[in-house]
């Protein structure tokens, strides 16, 4: 079997399979929000419950850049695939817990700790996990396909989103809403463990051609030194990027029920095509790029998103269901067209090897941790305290715009 498959195939399967497992978690987070948030931050106002889910969900996001600092060094000085290994049994071991927690109601204020501690250490893999498999494959790849490799992270991503949110949503529709709020949940959580388990059998075999130099300077402290530019620029545009991904695939469900008049079910059903669809085009928006430039690509589709946000937020929240799941397809192939060319671009915007994985991790990790992680607690902050359904839609405008502007000035 292993004869049949090229070490790029493995090294493909291995990043891809890391992600899934990561954003597997996301999905879950993101469709048991609300059931979360009543099991483990109850309250007599279901908004502050949901915004205590996902400050939960938060928690282990802004843990991304301290994980990023830790495995970026880690894949700077040691080796690629040691923090790769490392990272993913950090990674998946907390979700498999999580299907065991008591709720609050059976221990009280030990039940959110609890889960926020959980996430904690999983915001402290993922960050190390994500650029780990980045700087893996745009390494591995040939000159004219590094967008494409880079991708592929992403389209593990998105995998495991449609998992997971496929996943609940069947078992919602099968056990019904009572038993899921009950009992069901923890079923996802626990069933992490047969993808973990493949994670490990992928990486355990995996080769490592990279070789760490003699270089004695902490590489984030030569980065911010002699690369304070490229870092706060890669930084400005990924934020925007995510700012934009975790509005789509965590925080739009929930805004889909309550502005735009869908059920939960229906609600899900648009978040797990969404994901479908974001797999596919993830890739041949990398395609694109490769062919017509990164830098290019990102530039088109911040100013595009600037100014057709808020009428995509008009449309889903006035055409019911068809409306919101064109919508929705829409951002999400908007979305594949900005991220797609971040990955190798990212990695590229330093020539130096021996930096690499702590430039893209820090960059990545924060830009997704801080910045995405508290994404959907915003999001549902602006939209409770204005009273306008649209407010997601002005900050989605206004990070496309930066994105934008800062775009303009890189030079890779």
């Amino acid at each position: 079997m292993d004869r049949l498959i090229t070490p790029k195939q493995k090294i493909v399967a291995a990043g891809i399979i890391g992600n899934v497992i990561e954003y597997y978690d996301f999905a879950l987070i993101g469709f048991l929000a609300v059931m979360m948030g009543n099991l483990f931050f109850p309250s007599h106002d279901p908004f502050l419950s949901l915004l205590g889910s996902f400050g939960a969900f938060a928690a282990g996001m802004i843990m991304r850049p301290v994980g990023a600092l830790i495995f970026g060094h880690i894949g700077d000085r040691v080796s690629r695939r040691t923090a790769l290994m490392s990272s993913l049994i950090m990674m998946a071991l907390p979700t498999f817990l999580i299907g065991f927690l008591p709720t609050y109601a059976q221990i009280g204020m030990m039940a959110p700790i609890l889960l926020v501690l959980l996430r904690m250490i999983q915001g402290l893999s993922v960050g190390g996990e994500y650029a780990s498999s980045i700087v893996y494959l745009v390494e591995q790849s040939s000159p004219n396909r590094q967008n494409l490799y880079g991708s592929f992270v992403s389209v593990g991503a998105k995998i495991g989103m449609a998992i997971g949110s496929g996943f609940c949503g069947a078992l919602l529709w099968y056990i019904g809403a009572d038993a899921m709020g009950e009992w069901g949940w923890r079923i996802p959580f626990i069933g992490s463990i047969v993808i973990a388990a493949a994670g490990l059998y992928l990486r355990q075999n995996l080769t490592d051609n990279y070789t760490p130099n003699d270089d004695k300077i902490v590489p984030i402290v030569a980065i911010l030194r002699h690369h304070r530019r490229e870092f706060w620029q890669f930084l400005s545009v990924a934020s925007a990027i995510w700012v934009l991904y975790y509005t789509v695939f965590i925080y739009l469900p929930v805004w889909l029920e309550g502005s735009a008049g869908l059920s939960k079910v229906e609600a899900g059903q648009i978040n797990t095509i969404s994901i479908v669809v974001g797999v596919i085009f993830i890739p041949l928006m990398a395609m694109v790029a490769d062919k017509i430039g990164s830098l290019r690509l990102m530039r088109l589709t911040a100013i595009t998103l600037a100014i057709s946000i808020y009428p995509l937020f008009f449309w889903m929240s006035i055409g019911g269901y068809r409306g919101a799941l064109g919508g929705t397809i829409v951002l999400v192939i908007l979305l594949c067209s900005f991220q797609s060319p971040i990955f190798a671009s990212t990695v590229n915007a330093l020539r130096y090897h021996g930096y690499r994985a702590s430039f893209t991790a820090v960059i990545l990790g924060s830009a997704a941790g801080i910045v995405g992680g508290v994404t959907p607690a915003l999001m549902t902050s602006v939209t409770q305290l204005s009273g306008d359904p649209y407010a997601p839609s002005y900050i989605i405008a206004i990070a496309s715009a930066i994105g934008w502007i800062v775009l303009r000035g890189v030079r890779v």
